[in-house]
């Protein structure tokens, strides 16, 4: 179990988070907050959700990113997933979820 953590940094209305860890139940519970805060501001026209340091995702994290890819378009804000490891791809594939995600 790798710990979790995310860097977020704002540039002209792209907000990216780096992602690093494990995406599991723990992880989501710290990384909600921040995803609802982005969608809600209406600040930024596109959240960036960069997964190339993250090893696992377990199912709370695969919710979490269809219910912020959810949010999204209905904030009318594009969000984007860049660097999945084959790992990250292969719990996507597995899922049912790679054609519903917005990979990058």
């Amino acid at each position: 179990m790798t710990a979790f953590t995310f860097a977020e940094t704002q540039s002209e209305g792209v907000a990216e988070l780096a992602l690093s860890g494990d995406l599991d139940m723990a992880a989501t519970f710290r990384l909600e907050p921040a995803l609802d805060r982005l969608l809600s501001s209406g600040e930024v026209g596109e959240v960036v959700l960069d997964l190339g340091d993250v090893q696992f995702v377990d199912s709370s994290g695969l919710g979490l990113l269809l219910a912020t890819y959810e949010r999204s378009r209905e904030a009318r804000t594009v969000m984007a997933i860049v660097g999945p490891s084959p790992e990250v791809r292969r719990v996507f594939r597995l899922a049912g979820v790679d054609g519903v995600l917005p990979v990058r």
